[in-house]
């Protein structure tokens, strides 16, 4: 468990590193990466002590020159991926316990290459469009089944910096979607990257506020951005708010969903679906794109030429002058203070009165024999000004008061679910 976030982690300066390398530089000199040709398949070794350098040196060339086919399935790809990756990681490890620790899955990788024989060409390029749409269909039944799992991290993380109000909170509170959220952890991350490669300040206040829960509740940095990341997808794959992107502002996202929808309902769903669902759904889709866009019907398939109508855009300037109008918690906390203020008030003036009535007597007997006439009437006139002032000053905090409610009810009144745009639960 790191130390915890203390308040420069928002803004680090982070010194100049060099680049990573890839595989490049651990293929021979005699490796051309012009050439089409395959070089044949390393025969798997009976132990992992075999794989020496230039045992898994020969497997690289093999495994860089797979990667460039064109026939290649998504599959086979992904596969091959992760076994150059573990011949990379073998050889570049630093002891022989741990280069053979890696020649165990290279090993094992190539005698799953030798007996399947998946990694063998596709028969056309519509058995790989297949193979690719049915690993996202694997993927988005991933996302379904485990999203509830990866929703309990970050739960608990919103709750409880909303909780503490701890520095941040609210770039992680429930006014944010988590899709939007590991969005702005990837910038984050790619900007410290960034400034690790030329030097200099980069700010991560996302990223200290997910950091400071995580230490709080005893939680891995790493369970916790993982776990954002993928609800994250899951909501972006599930879940698509496209009222989001109206209030947002996002016109050419928006147009782009759209026009992409509507095209490929027939080829993508014409055989799980009846022609009768994909028209209507078709009619909807076409609907919304009437609705919120113009010159759609002289480029119905082109959407970086439609244009958003007023209707779309004055969404989102009212979404904008929404934004700028205090919150809840702020129009809440207001509102306890006047209170605070008003009973202090009423307090002060009991105080007040119950001090003039108990010397009230000795106050005029004073009055009467030390004060002339003229002085009373003064003192009287001092007390009547005192007394409209303080009348004045009630008037103003108590229309304040109505004003701010009125402004809380109005919040209330447009305050909409997120469940009904079909977005993300709302966790306040």
């Amino acid at each position: 468990m790191s130390s915890p976030p203390t308040e420069p982690f928002a803004d680090l300066h982070i010194p100049k590193s060099r680049k990573r390398g890839d595989t490049r530089s651990l293929l021979p000199s005699s490796y051309d990466p012009d050439t089409d040709a395959m070089p044949e398949l390393p025969v798997p070794e009976a132990s992992p002590s075999l794989y020496t350098k230039e045992r898994l040196v020969q497997s690289l060339v093999y495994a860089e020159s797979y990667l460039k086919r064109r026939d290649i399935s998504p599959r086979s790809e992904l596969f091959m991926q992760l076994y150059k990756d573990e011949l990379k990681d073998a050889l570049t490890a630093e002891t022989t316990e741990q280069r053979e620790n890696h020649a165990i899955m290279v090993m094992a990788e190539e005698r799953l290459i030798q007996d399947k024989g998946f990694l063998r060409p596709l028969e056309s390029a519509e058995r790989a469009e297949l193979e690719d749409q049915l690993l996202q269909l694997r993927e988005l039944q991933y996302l379904i089944r485990y999203g509830d799992y990866m929703k309990i991290i970050p739960t608990r993380l919103r709750l409880h910096a909303s909780k503490i109000k701890s520095e941040n909170w609210q770039l992680i509170s429930g006014n944010n979607y988590w899709s939007r959220i590991g969005m702005t952890l990837k910038e984050e991350e790619e900007a410290s990257k960034k400034a690790a490669l030329v030097g200099g300040n980069v700010r991560m206040p996302t990223t200290a506020a997910i950091y400071t829960a995580c230490n709080d509740l005893g939680i891995t940095e790493e369970l916790a951005l993982w776990s954002i990341q993928g609800y994250g997808k899951r909501n972006s794959e599930v879940h698509r708010d496209l009222n989001e992107m109206k209030r947002e502002g996002a016109f050419a996202m928006l147009a782009l969903i759209l026009c992409a929808d509507r095209d490929d309902l027939s080829s993508t769903f014409s055989l799980i679906k009846s022609e009768t669902d994909i028209t209507h759904l078709r009619e909807i889709i076409q609907s919304e794109i009437e609705t919120w866009f113009e010159d759609t019907s002289e480029n119905p398939n082109k959407p970086g030429a439609w244009v958003p109508s007023i209707a779309l855009r004055q969404i989102h300037k009212d979404a904008v002058q929404k934004a700028k109008q205090p919150s809840k918690d702020e129009v809440k906390q207001a509102n306890i203070a006047k209170s605070q203020m008003k009973s202090a008030e009423k307090a002060a003036r009991q105080k007040e009165a119950s001090t003039g009535t108990s010397s009230l007597a000795g106050k005029k007997r004073i009055a009467s024999t030390q004060e002339p006439r003229g002085s009373e009437r003064e003192r009287q006139e001092r007390t009547r000004q005192q007394r409209f002032k303080i009348l004045a000053q009630k008037c103003q905090l108590e229309d304040e008061l109505k004003r701010m409610n009125r402004e809380l009810a109005l919040l209330d009144e447009n305050d909409v679910p997120l469940d009904e745009h079909g977005s993300e639960d709302y966790i306040p």
